[in-house]
């Protein structure tokens, strides 16, 4: 009789249940803290979004898979982040949940182990086979590109006037970041081109890139210093991390494959990244001081109050404020928004003249969530961002958190299917819109939907827009891509 765990699509559920429960048994026995009951159901996340993990270590899935990208991700967001919450005794500063933080965190916890095992079942639901072809017109997409392009570029020195010059939109990005009211369209507009130019150098000159893969790191240093200028210096690292991620998988699938080394030192650099950005969001041109060695790195963390614990706990987590909201709305001392902050997720995309005073959803939402009913009112603002669970509990309570998972994991299934069609076939049209696509997928996970809205908005589509422009009605057939395609379970 053939044992079950001899078949490879058991083996990695059966050594993440075997990995993430021996890691907590050792974690409880080295630390007491963590003997309680709510790290069982936190282990049973770890299990579920582990097989994920496990996929992708032993190489089932390609390196820059969506399914295997969030589970990397959920891995720190359901397992680790809790953890470590009680370890070094951090949590949200605001307000605290009327007992224990455990017990509060093993709520939310049983609240995920039930959701994940939701989005597994999504997630095993059969796609439908078959994709439509999208032939991409070149001389369309370039010249669509180049005119998106000019209008980003023009945008940005609209901008640059409106603030006074080159002088006035550094001293705004640096510090002065309130004179930003009511340039939205023109910041969303402005903020866009950057990924585009990088979509049309990588695509035009892809086999160069190929044949001279040194110049790759390069062309991506470009892309995030053009990038931080424009968007990234105004205070939000997500306006910089996440388009470089997408020019990274656009090398992936247009140039040559990323190996996993590759992907990891991206993540390092992203986390020192995120940590260096959190000094300057809070002392602004001041962290220069630390280069000129006036100050040291923990000074200016001790006076701004940004650590590594707030860049891993609060920046890429977001366990205690979920299980905080959680307990409001389960408690009832705070009333569900019942879908107010999904529908004023796009307000700020409405010009300030038609709406001088839009309606405050998500901010009114969780004050009085987070310190209690009638803060709002009393003058208190909050301004957290919940995730796609956190945000469906503050308007629908438990039961919307549980359906938010159902949600992700279509999302997810749909990305992942998008990209596998991408990988293998030479679609570049498909190729072109997959990093977008696989960056949603990732960032739905701890986003709120404005931050969609908004992400969206600027970075995705801009470029997809291109490329639909450029997409059908022609008898020209793609041209062979420099990236062969890619099979499921492959070893690389």
């Amino acid at each position: 009789m053939t044992s079950p765990f001899a078949d490879a699509r058991h083996l990695s559920a059966a050594l993440s249940a075997t990995v993430v429960p021996a890691a907590s048994l050792v974690l409880a026995v080295v630390d007491p803290r963590l003997g309680h009951w709510f790290l069982v159901p936190v282990t049973v996340c770890g299990v579920l979004v582990g097989v994920d993990v496990v996929d992708w270590l032993r190489r089932r899935r390609d390196v820059l898979d969506p399914q295997a990208l969030v589970g990397l991700l959920g891995l720190h967001f359901f397992y680790l982040a809790p953890i470590l919450h009680v370890l070094c005794d951090y949590w949200m500063r605001e307000s605290f949940p009327a007992g224990d933080w455990r017990d509060a965190l093993g709520a939310m916890a049983l609240l995920n182990a039930a959701g994940l095992a939701v989005y597994r079942a999504v997630l095993a639901v059969r796609p439908r086979r078959g994709t439509r072809a999208m032939l991409l017109r070149q001389g369309t997409f370039y010249a669509a590109g180049l005119a998106a392009v000019a209008v980003g570029v023009g945008a940005f020195a609209v901008e640059v006037a409106l603030l006074g010059g080159w002088q006035g939109f550094v001293s705004t990005m640096t510090g002065n970041r309130a004179d930003l009211e009511g340039l939205g369209w023109v910041l969303i507009v402005a903020e866009s081109f950057p990924l585009v130019a990088f979509a049309l150098v990588t695509f035009r000159w892809r086999e160069v890139l190929a044949r001279h893969p040194a110049l790759v790191p390069l062309l991506l240093l470009v892309f995030a210093a053009a990038q931080f200028v424009v968007s990234g210096a105004r205070g939000s690292r997500n306006n910089t991390v996440w388009p470089v991620l997408a020019g990274l998988i656009l090398v992936h699938y247009l140039v040559r494959q990323v190996r996993r080394r590759t992907l990891v030192g991206f993540a390092l650099v992203f986390v020192t990244f995120m940590y260096a950005y959190g000094l300057y969001k809070g002392a602004g041109t001041q962290v220069l001081d630390i280069a000129r060695g006036q100050r040291t790195v923990a000074e200016i963390s001790d006076r701004t109050g940004r650590d590594l614990p707030t860049m891993l706990l609060g920046d890429l987590a977001r366990a205690d404020v979920q299980a905080l909201v959680l307990e409001r709305i389960r408690t009832g001392q705070a009333a569900p928004a019942m879908g107010a902050t999904y529908l004023t997720a796009p307000a700020f995309a409405v010009p300030q003249w038609l709406a001088p005073d839009p309606p405050p959803g998500k901010v009114e939402a969780g004050t009085d969530a987070i310190f209690g009913s009638g803060a709002y009112e009393a003058g208190l603002r909050s301004s957290r961002v919940y995730g796609i669970t956190g945000e469906a509990v503050l308007n629908f309570g438990p039961l919307g958190g549980l359906l938010s998972f159902a949600l992700f994991g279509l999302v997810v299934r749909a990305a992942r299917r998008f990209c596998t069609a991408a990988r293998s076939s030479p679609d570049l049209a498909r190729r072109l819109l997959a990093p977008s696509v696989t960056v949603i997928a990732i960032s739905a996970l701890s986003w709120d939907a404005d931050n969609l809205v908004w992400f969206c908005l600027k970075h995705v589509m801009p470029l997809a827009a291109v490329v639909l422009v450029a997409v059908g009605g022609g008898r020209e057939r793609p041209a062979p891509s420099t990236v062969a395609a890619v099979p499921e379970g492959s070893r690389r």
